[in-house]
This record gives structure tokens, C-alpha cells and sequence, in this order.
């Protein structure tokens, strides 16, 4: 099945909570390593971490330990628990996200390029693509691909380059203001998903709450505005 008037040449998903509904399980854990330590972890706090890099999700989750703890743990030494702790929980089924199965079938059946574009390791990744399916990307990119993650631009840039399309002619599909940050830079379209909070406008930019019942033509119908202006 081919769509004739969708207008983008690619689309760029983000993994987590994007794609699928794996934010559930790294609040889970970590909140079990910080509190194993002695620390609180709430829900500020993990919202705080969503979307990375690891870089600043190892700096703040220091920050949060005791501080009689804290010497005990050098930069990257609490991240490299976390993800070897995720790599393990990924090895077994990770549900999609409410609406993301459908979606990415309907763009699969349409013939329409895509890639996965995560700042989570690469063994990370790997392991989700065990429930996600690989059939599906032309392309996967993680933190180990690029120099500098979200909210860089770098990631989309690259994932766009490989497939060989412009990334001014790209939909990248993002739950995060770190994720969103790097989509708005990158160039690209963007659908921005607000179900964990209020995102980053910009002029190539659309808001759903959930990507529930959303169908193709539903994106042509909100970004047609846009892509009359520009």
C-alpha cells in the first residue's frame, strides 16, 4: 500500500516513550538504585532525566545521593548500573506505545522510509529491537553513532544523510523537550507527543497528546497548514 499525498520523505522515530512505552521501566529502576543508596528519586526527578543524554542523568542522579555516598561513585559509575540493569529488562517483551503499533504498520505499508534515532546505548537498542522488529528502519542510530546526543541534532541529521533524503523533507516523531530540542535544530518536521508535558514550539512543528487512532491522513491534515506556508 503506497500513500500518494503523504508529504514527507522519511520518518525519524525516537525510541523511548515514543515508540515504546519503555519510560515506566527506567523510572522503575531508578528509583530502585537510588533508593538501594539511601536516596529519594520522585517523580520530578525522573521527568527531569527523561530524554537524556546519559551525561546529565549521571550528573543529577549523583547530585541526589547522600553525601556520604557520593564519593563512592566516580562519573558514569551510577549510569553504567542503570544500564546494564535496562539491558537485562529489555530482554524481554517492551510494549509499544498506545498507538505506535498501528502507526508504524500503516507507514511500513505505505513503503515509507523510517529510522530509529535513540540517545540510549546501542546494547540498549539492540535489545529493544528484539520486540520492536528491525524489518522496519532503513537505519538505527544511537549515543554510540554520534559525537554529541540529543538535544543535539546531530543523531536526525545522520539518520536522514544514511536513508539519503534531505532532513528539511523529514518527520521526526518525539516525546521529550531534549528529543524535541534536537528534531526543532535538526531541521525537520516535527509531531511532538505531550503526553509526558508541554513541549517546545517552533514553525515546523504539530502537538498530539497520544499517537491513538492517529492515521497517515491525520498527519497530512495536521501539518498541511505548514507545509503551505513553507
Amino acid at each position: 500500500m503506497q500513500i500518494s499525498n503523504f508529504p514527507f520523505k522519511a520518518v525519524l522515530w525516537d525510541m523511548d516513550g515514543t515508540l515504546i512505552d519503555s519510560e515506566p521501566i527506567w523510572i522503575g529502576e531508578e528509583r530502585r538504585i537510588m533508593e538501594s543508596l539511601g536516596a529519594t528519586w520522585s517523580k520530578e526527578d525522573a521527568l527531569y532525566c527523561i530524554g537524556g543524554p546519559m551525561s546529565r542523568v549521571d550528573a543529577y542522579m549523583r547530585s541526589k545521593l547522600p553525601e556520604n555516598k557520593r564519593e563512592e561513585f566516580g562519573e558514569y559509575d551510577l549510569t553504567r548500573i542503570l544500564l546494564n540493569s535496562m539491558v537485562e529488562r529489555f530482554k524481554t517483551d517492551v510494549p509499544f506505545s498506545p498507538g505506535a503499533k498501528e502507526l508504524i504498520d500503516q507507514m511500513y505499508e505505505a513503503a515509507i522510509p523510517m529510522a530509529l534515532v535513540t540517545a540510549s546505548s546501542r546494547a540498549i537498542m539492540e535489545g529493544a529491537l528484539t520486540s520492536i522488529g528491525t524489518h522496519y528502519f532503513k537505519t538505527t542510530i544511537s549515543d554510540a553513532d554520534v559525537e554529541r546526543s540529543k538535544p543535539d541534532p546531530q543523531g536526525y541529521q545522520l539518520a536522514a544523510s544514511t536513508i539519503g533524503v534531505p532532513i528539511q523533507d523529514c518527520l521526526v516523531i518525539e516525546d521529550s523537550i531534549t528529543g524535541s530540542t534536537a528534531a526543532i535544530a535538526s531541521g525537520a518536521y516535527l509531531l511532538g507527543i505531550t503526553h509526558s508535558g508541554p513541549l517546545p514550539s517552533a514553525e515546523k512543528v504539530c502537538h498530539v497528546e497520544n499517537l491513538i487512532a492517529l492515521e497517515l491522513s491525520g498527519i497530512v491534515e495536521l501539518f498541511q497548514p505548514l507545509l503551505v506556508k513553507n
